[in-house]
C-alpha cells in the first residue's frame, strides 16, 4: 500500500495485497483497487522481501515499470 502510494485508502484494501510462495522467493499477488492503482502506474513487476523475529516483523517492496 505504501508502495503504490495509496496507504489504507482510495479504494485499496487489506485483502487487494496478497503475499505468495510458489517455490521461490515471496511474491506479491494485487487484487481489486491495488491492482487497479499498479496497473495506471504501468507496474510490470514486484519484488517483495520479508523478514521477522520474535518481536519484528518487516518488509520491503519495490514496484518496477516500464
Amino acid at each position: 500500500m505504501k508502495a503504490l502510494g495509496t496507504g489504507h485508502s482510495r479504494g485499496v484494501l487489506w485483502k487487494d495485497v496478497e503475499v505468495v510462495r510458489l517455490g521461490g522467493p515471496p511474491q506479491l499477488r494485487l487484487h481489486g483497487g491495488a491492482a487497479r492503482h499498479a496497473d495506471a502506474m504501468h507496474v510490470r513487476k514486484s519484488l517483495l522481501t520479508i523478514t521477522h523475529s520474535e518481536a519484528l516483523a518487516m518488509a520491503q517492496v519495490l514496484l518496477l515499470g516500464d
